[in-house]
């Protein structure tokens, strides 16, 4: 009875420690940036947008995709108001790009607010958000309608 009763104690320990968050982790793939890129274009929502390239997201952002799984930038070709931004990397790195897409989120909030309510009511209402490896900055009127659209693109 004894030996039972240590298993299974062991047993719900093991199970405890596989599973600390209550939920299985999503494990997006290198190409999930490149799938939410086609669906945004499907949807309309990077008609008005530039491509990053790799080196202006450096530039721009500080963000080193060499260093990530894979990514995606967008930026408005028409003004200075809109980004879009999908990264996959390690959980560590998306980690520290989220840190520094906060950091430029809140450059922008103050740039915007002494002359440009109307940018500033965009970034205010921008998304940032990270599930484990993936980021993703959204800077739009669109941004809600654009965080659904990402979010039914299968990881």
């Amino acid at each position: 009875m004894k030996r039972l009763v240590c298993i299974l104690l062991i047993a719900v320990l093991l199970c405890a420690c596989a599973n600390t968050s209550g939920a299985a982790a999503k494990e997006y793939g290198a190409d999930f940036a490149k799938r939410v890129e086609a669906a945004w274009k499907e949807q309309g929502y990077l008609e008005d947008m530039a491509r990053f390239a790799d080196e202006d997201l450096f530039d721009y952002y500080g963000i080193d995709l060499a260093a990530c799984k894979g990514g995606i930038g967008y930026v408005d070709a028409m003004g200075y108001t809109t980004e879009a931004i999908v990264i996959v990397a390690d959980e560590a790195i998306a980690k520290e790009i989220e840190t520094l897409l906060s950091n430029h989120l809140a450059f922008q909030k103050e740039t915007f607010k002494s002359y440009d309510p109307d940018a500033l009511k965009i970034v205010e209402n921008a998304v940032l958000e990270r599930d484990g490896g993936m980021l993703v900055m959204i800077v739009s009127p669109n941004a809600q309608a654009m965080l659904e659209t990402l979010r039914n693109v299968t990881p």
